[in-house]
């Protein structure tokens, strides 16, 4: 199915964005319940109240729904197509007040524009060595100016179906590192240690699976750990970057992962910006010790934990649905700089 004459680039407000949707559906001749029957069978989740709570609206829907959504529809090759028009939309008046960034952007991020090569992956400049994390995929940072603006306010995961935050809700006000809560982190160098098992410390791994082929955040020996070394570096309200230091990657800031392969995994990015969401995690203390805490990204309803509340080495740590589980809480220590 094509989508004809809908041209969803030409909306010019959300509400003319929906109208578009609902004629998507009026044009598949499927019912609510064939449209959540469909996704799942793609793969998806889309809730027949989801589905028409988002047509009933007059608001942009989340990215991974507006997805679901068209390809429940049948326009499987317009989904890149809606969700431009979304983001473009996202970025504009309608994506609310939007945090100033304090970091400049490298000069070896690709121009907006940029396309993927064979690989899937945006060309990055030759170097003689490897001095920063991987490449990151062209599909998050095309049009990156646009696509960093339209992020705070929603996710490619999972987030509650009836939150539209606008950046001051999700991240809070830029206000000056250490101004927080006297609970949270002090921050600088630092040792991330599962509560469950204790002797283990969060650092670089991979994917068990070997279907996302990058670094990702793990649990490993603490005594085999480093590099990278972890820094936590306040950059709002109660709010983090995590930063790996690799003496041959580089800098890099944790980041959660929204895209397949590897969704809700966490990678390091070798561009830390502080209007980027996935890249900020707030530290909310348990009460049980004074260093333990839950780890939260910013604006969300998801904690970090170990995938599969596994205790073997080299479990995969997730942004995941909170439980309240130990699997989910971090002990934080204070480690002396080099």
């Amino acid at each position: 199915m094509t989508t004809g004459e809908l041209r969803p680039e030409e909306a010019t407000d959300p509400a003319g964005f929906v109208d578009l949707l609902r004629r998507l559906k009026d044009r598949s001749g499927l019912t609510y319940r064939q449209l959540e029957q469909r996704a799942a069978a793609a793969g998806d989740v889309l809730a027949r109240s989801t589905a028409a709570d988002l047509l009933r609206r007059s608001t942009l829907p989340r990215p991974e729904v507006l997805a679901a959504f068209v390809r429940a529809c049948g326009a499987q090759d317009q989904v890149e197509r809606w969700l431009r028009a979304r983001d473009r939309l996202a970025a504009g008046p309608y994506a609310g007040p939007e945090l100033i960034s304090t970091t400049s952007v490298p000069e070896d991020l690709p121009p907006a524009g940029a396309g993927p090569g064979e690989d899937g992956f945006v060309t990055q400049p030759v170097r003689p060595a490897r001095s920063g994390w991987f490449a990151r995929p062209a599909s998050t940072l095309l049009l990156v100016g646009t696509l960093l603006a339209a992020l705070v306010l929603g996710a490619w995961f999972w987030w509650p179906d009836d939150e539209q935050r606008t950046a001051t809700e999700q991240i809070g006000a830029v206000t000056s590192p250490g101004s927080g809560s006297s609970a949270a982190p002090s921050g600088g160098r630092s040792q991330l240690r599962p509560a469950r098992a204790p002797h283990l410390c969060l650092t670089e791994g991979r994917d068990r699976t070997g279907r996302y082929p990058h670094e990702v955040a793990a649990q490993r020996p603490c005594a085999e750990a480093t590099p990278p070394d972890t820094y936590l570096e306040p950059v709002a309200d109660d709010l983090y970057f995590i930063k790996w230091h690799h003496p041959v990657h580089g800098p890099g800031c944790l980041t959660v992962r929204r895209e397949d392969p590897g969704r809700n995994l966490i990678e390091p990015w070798p561009h830390c910006r502080t209007d980027f969401w996935p890249q900020l995690f707030r530290f909310e203390p348990t009460g049980a010790a004074p260093t333990e805490y839950r780890l939260r990204p910013a604006g969300s309803d998801l904690c970090v934990g170990i995938r599969d509340d596994h205790t073997e080495v080299p479990a995969e740590a997730a942004a995941e649905p909170c439980t309240g589980g130990v699997d989910q809480v971090f002990l934080v220590d204070s480690l002396p700089e080099d």
